[in-house]
């Protein structure tokens, strides 16, 4: 996958679209991405506050080498070969959101010098509450993401029907590109986490 269109997914890791919407007054927006080794699965749940609660929308793509190639994520409803799924979250399962949220502690900065491997299982978050953008991650092995409870929520209310696949250690990182040819190549790269998003993203060669 060439570098050129895996910036349409950077921009919606970071979350782009989210904070240019994020002023003072506009509506709580979450959105949350668990990286299942971006070849195998990837899930991504969106949650936009209204006064009653909020729309909750669960996407997964996966199965058999996970491809992105070509989609715009400026229209989300438009992504293809993702298994989606709405529904409504009332104002109680928004506020264990928020705690669980918050007692992840997804509204401070991540650790510095982060680096996520796509081959690797995470979870991102990045949000708007009360006209502030927030950032975090979480990579499976650290001690904050065994601590996570924020998961249980999402996969509780997530009616895709889709397994998730479980964390589990992937032993060294394989820094390199790899495939039976250039056009079977496995898209393999890094994201390298600052104090309020992503720094860049790094194509293996």
């Amino acid at each position: 996958m060439p570098f050129v269109q895996k910036t349409g997914w950077f921009s919606y890791l970071n979350g782009d679209d989210i904070r240019a919407a994020c002023v003072p007054g506009a509506r709580r927006q979450y959105r949350l991405v668990y990286n299942g080794e971006y070849d195998r699965q990837v899930r991504t749940y969106e949650i936009l506050a209204d006064g009653a609660g909020a729309a909750f929308t669960a996407r997964v793509q996966g199965g058999g080498g996970i491809s992105l190639q070509g989609l715009s994520f400026s229209d989300l409803g438009s992504l293809g070969g993702w298994t989606t799924a709405s529904a409504r979250l009332d104002a109680s399962d928004l506020a264990a959101l928020d705690q669980a949220l918050n007692r992840n502690a997804a509204f401070v900065p991540p650790p510095p010098g982060m680096n996520l491997a796509s081959e690797e299982f995470y979870w991102l978050f990045v949000g708007c509450r009360d006209g502030e953008v927030h950032f975090n991650a979480w990579r499976y092995g650290d001690f904050r993401f065994a601590a996570l409870t924020f998961p249980a929520i999402l996969l509780g209310h997530d009616a895709t029907g889709v397994a998730v696949n479980p964390p589990r250690d992937v032993g060294p990182v394989d820094r390199s590109t790899h495939g039976g040819g250039t056009e079977n190549i496995t898209p393999r790269f890094d994201l390298a986490i600052g104090a309020n998003g992503l720094l860049g993203l790094a194509p293996r060669i």
